[in-house]
Parts: C-alpha cells; sequence; structure tokens
C-alpha cells in the first residue's frame, strides 16, 4: 500500500506544480489560491532563498543558481525537449515488453499510430517555425487586420526594428517577432505560433490519446493478473458461476489488492499510473486550447484582454468610433498600416471602434481656441475633453475582431499559415 501512495503523491505533486508553474498567471486565476502559488513559487521562495544565502555565503550560492537560472529560464535551450522524450520513450520501453506476450491482436495493432504519432507531431511543432523575417514580413503584415483594442498600428519591435504585424510577439527566446504567437513552449523548444498551431494541438490529441489508453491498457492487464491470482478458474466459466475478483471486498482490501499487484508488475504499474495522473493534464491543455479557439483569441491574447477587463473595471477605459476618430487620427503609410482591402481577413470584419486607456480616469483630451465669452485671453488654446470618445462599461460592449465564430476561428487557426 506504501508504494502506491508514493507513487501517486509524487506523481501528483509534480503535475500540480507543472500546472501551477504553467497556467498560475492566466487571467482566468488572477484572486485565486493558484495565482498565489504561482507567486509563491516564482517570486517568494526564491527571494527568500536570496535573503537566507545573502546572509550565510553572501549571495555566491545564489548568483551561481541565477547563472544557470538564466540560462534556462531565458535562453531557447532542449533540455525539457529531452526531458519530454526520454519520458515518453522509457515509459514504452518498460511498458510493453513487460506486457507484449498478453496483448491482443486489436491492442497491437493501434500501438503503432499511438507510440509514433505523439513523436511525429513533436518533430512537426519543434521545427516548424512561424518566426517573421524580412522575407515573410509583408505577408504577415496582411494576414491580419488591426483591431486598434489589443493591436495599434505604428509600433516597431525595438529589437527587430521592423512594424509590428497584428497578432504578433517579441519572444526573447526565439529572439524574433512570432505570426500569431500563441506562447512559447518548453515542451517543444519553439514558439507556438501560426505556422505550427495545428501541429501543436495534434501533439496534445495524441499525447492524451496515448495516455489514456497506456492508462486503460494498464488497468486491463493488471485487473486480469488480479482475476487469474485471486478467483479460482472453476469459478469463472460460466455465467452463473462467473465471479470478479473485488467482490464483497472492503474499499481497504480492494486498494492493498491494488498495491500488491502494482508492486508485483511494477513496470505496467508504474507506468499505468503516471499515464493516468498525466492524462488529465494533457487534456486541460488540449481543452484549453479548444476554448481559445473558440473564443478567437491566443494566450497571449487571452492575458491582454484579461488587461482590458481589469481597466473597463477601474474605469480607465474609453473607445470611439472609427469614423470619428480618422479625423485626428489618418492612416499611416501602407507599409506600416495596410490598407483593409489588402488585408487577407473576410470582408467587412473590420475595426469599428478605437480603444485607449487612460491613466486618471478621464477621457482623451482635444485642443480648443477660447472663445470671446471666455474671461482669458481669447485665441488662447487650451485642452478640454474629447467627446467623441466614451468610457467603456462592460467587456461586453468589446467586440473581438478575431472571432469568427467557432468553426471560422478553426479553419483560421490551424490552417491559415504562412
Amino acid at each position: 500500500m506504501s508504494v502506491i501512495r508514493t507513487i501517486a503523491a509524487v506523481i501528483l505533486s509534480i503535475s500540480f506544480v507543472v500546472f501551477v508553474a504553467l497556467f498560475g498567471r492566466l487571467p482566468i486565476f488572477r484572486r485565486t489560491p493558484i495565482a498565489f502559488l504561482y507567486r509563491l513559487l516564482w517570486k517568494h521562495i526564491p527571494n527568500g532563498f536570496v535573503a537566507v544565502d545573502d546572509r550565510l555565503t553572501g549571495r555566491r550560492v545564489s548568483r551561481s543558481l541565477a547563472r544557470t537560472g538564466d540560462y534556462l529560464m531565458n535562453e531557447a535551450h532542449p533540455l525539457v525537449l529531452i526531458f519530454f522524450v526520454l519520458l515518453q520513450v522509457v515509459g514504452e520501453v518498460l511498458f510493453i515488453p513487460a506486457a507484449w506476450a498478453r496483448f491482443t491482436v486489436s491492442q497491437l495493432t493501434l500501438l503503432p499510430p499511438l507510440v509514433l504519432a505523439p513523436l511525429a507531431f513533436l518533430y512537426l511543432s519543434a521545427t516548424t517555425s512561424s518566426n517573421i523575417t524580412p522575407h515573410n514580413h509583408r505577408s504577415s503584415m496582411l494576414a491580419y487586420p488591426y483591431d486598434y483594442a489589443l493591436f495599434h498600428p505604428g509600433y516597431f519591435c525595438s529589437t527587430c526594428r521592423r512594424a509590428k504585424p497584428p497578432r504578433s510577439k517579441h519572444c526573447s527566446l526565439c529572439k524574433a517577432c512570432v505570426q500569431r504567437q500563441d506562447h512559447h513552449c518548453i515542451w517543444i523548444n519553439n514558439c507556438v505560433g501560426r505556422n505550427n498551431y495545428l501541429w501543436f494541438n495534434l501533439l496534445l490529441v495524441s499525447i492524451a490519446a496515448l495516455l489514456a489508453y497506456g492508462a486503460s491498457l494498464g488497468y486491463l492487464l493488471l485487473d486480469a493478473h488480479l482475476q487469474q491470482k485471486l478467483v479460482p478458474p472453476a469459478l469463472t466459466r460460466g455465467s452463473v458461476t462467473s465471479k470478479r475478483w473485488s467482490t464483497r471486498m472492503t474499499w481497504t482490501e480492494f486498494a492493498h489488492c491494488w498495491a500488491w499487484v502494482i508492486s508485483k508488475e511494477w513496470r505496467i504499474g508504474a507506468v499505468m499510473m503516471l499515464a493516468a495522473m498525466s492524462c488529465p493534464l494533457a487534456l486541460g491543455f488540449l481543452l484549453y486550447h479548444v476554448y481559445l479557439i473558440w473564443a478567437g483569441m491566443t494566450t497571449n491574447e487571452s492575458a491582454k484582454w484579461g488587461d482590458w477587463k481589469e481597466d473597463i473595471a477601474d474605469g480607465v477605459a474609453f473607445r470611439a468610433e472609427m469614423r470619428q476618430i480618422r479625423e485626428i487620427y489618418p492612416p499611416l503609410p501602407e507599409d506600416v498600416e495596410p490598407r483593409d482591402e489588402d488585408v487577407r481577413w473576410p470582408a467587412g470584419v473590420r475595426a469599428k471602434w478605437w480603444m485607449v486607456r487612460t491613466k486618471n480616469g478621464q477621457p482623451p483630451m482635444k485642443k480648443a481656441m477660447q472663445d470671446e465669452a471666455s474671461e482669458t485671453d481669447v485665441g488662447e488654446v487650451r485642452e478640454e475633453p474629447d467627446e467623441r470618445w466614451v468610457k467603456v462599461k462592460s467587456i461586453a460592449e468589446v467586440e473581438n475582431l478575431y472571432d469568427l465564430g467557432f468553426w471560422g476561428n478553426l479553419g483560421d487557426g490551424l490552417f491559415n499559415r504562412g
């Protein structure tokens, strides 16, 4: 029993820490225990360690760890990718030979595609680049329209020294701006972007399928072992006398039997437990990206929408109709702000509102001339609130320009590649 408890505790702990580290900063977890644990993991614990090390060694240890951490966190490296591949390969090497003699024909038939698909999609996800280069910069500018909420024209990447296309983001690890950047994934040592989003989602599907199959197959094999060990053959023949090994067992006895069979066949048992406890994490990743497709946004854009939601709640978000605001903000040159008709996006789906945020909760100001009735000098230029800007009271008032409905979003996210 202690064996199964130890394995379960280790796997669950690792899975939970990985979940907090990867998802804790998402807007949906703000002001929740998950966000607190994220800050504890990435901020408070490191700061506490530095304070202790400062007293004991004059920060020698923390400086050494900082250099290692800087490489691990701020440089693209294949260590996590290698670990990911080894985890799958070692699990399969442990499981398959130990169970080979007991596989049925149908189970053997499913093994090759389930084993090879994650490796194939991992390779495609890791090697397909969505980086913006001088060669594809123009096509990236025309892939999506600016929505004037999350993405405005006229901004230049200080590193790449090029105009930032809509939905792009500079990645410090890839050292490039990335088309339709979703996030930098350490598991593939690459950014998930416009060109590899299909492969990344197929990787999630194949990993979830492999884990679910491994967990269910391990359960069937160990359950059959218990049936053979605990039930005499005479009681398994015929529908009248057939008996299950767990019949009339207490929960304690049931758990002890599983602990025994897992310790007896530890190669199958350990991989089964790892698969069973990792499968929900893989499914969580997959369902989150299904949600992003449904909502018509990326992980990066989800965080930006979270910021807008907070700004609206704070009363500092304003919007103005594009046709009115163009009087003072005319279009920029075409290489910085492409014409609507040149953008490869459904006709008519263009920004109708220009969104801004202010620091003081007041609308943007406009310049006006003093009239004759003023007590101050006539003709003096003064500033007054611009009535064209209206305070946004709810995130529901803001339209997501990139949301074409689920099927439209699915086609764009998976097949609109540069």
